[in-house]
Formats: structure tokens, sequence, C-alpha cells
């Protein structure tokens, strides 16, 4: 598994939008991760971070974090 994730990777790994993703970023409910060429570069840690405020809006489908 790739320690660094767009928000597009991260948005279909957890059945939801690329959107609903970033909006987690700008709104503040997560710290803004690192940049690589203007993208998010989301780390594999912070992915159950992620996963859990995606569940907490409603935003993601029945998905899980693997290591």
């Amino acid at each position: 598994m790739p320690k660094l994730f767009t928000t597009r990777e991260v948005a279909e790994m957890f059945g939801s939008q690329t959107w609903r993703v970033r909006r987690l970023f700008e709104d503040g409910t997560l710290a803004e991760p690192p940049r690589f060429a203007g993208n998010r570069a989301i780390p594999r840690e912070m992915l159950a971070a992620v996963l859990d405020a995606l569940r907490a809006r409603g935003w993601a489908a029945e998905a899980e974090v693997t290591s």
C-alpha cells in the first residue's frame, strides 16, 4: 500500500466523492496534509481520521482502513 494518497484516491477508497474529502480539509475538520505538485499528499496514517470524519457526516460507504 502506498504511503501517500491523493484526495481522489481517498474518496474512491472510502466510497465517497472527491469534493467531500476536500471539504474536510478546507473547513478545518482535519489539518491540511502536505502538498506535492499542488495536490494534497494524504499520508496513510491520516486515513483513519479521514474515514471517521466522512462517517460522521454520513459521507462514507461502509469501508475500512487496511494496513
